[in-house]
């Protein structure tokens, strides 16, 4: 029988401001060792939805002012 892990308001406010900055994988790494107890990273993507917090889909953009003035040269903008 599964065993299912209790989260604290300490972690899930530790989820809640960091979900944006880090990805699931790091959260469970930086729970686990807040807590001293494994924390796996599907445990974390499962909290997560259960809070009804999203990830922004797709790779971040590595140069984001360049491809700002990229894209205002092809709509023809001055920035």
């Amino acid at each position: 029988m599964a065993t299912y892990k209790k989260w604290t308001n300490a972690e899930t406010d530790f989820i809640v401001n960091n979900h944006k900055l880090l990805n699931d994988e790091t959260l469970a790494q930086k729970l686990s060792e807040m807590t001293s107890q494994p924390v796996t990273t599907a445990m974390v993507r499962r909290q997560r939805r259960k809070l009804e917090l999203k990830k922004e889909r797709g790779r971040p953009r590595k140069n984001s002012s360049f491809v700002a003035a990229h894209d205002n040269n092809l709509t023809g903008e001055n920035g």
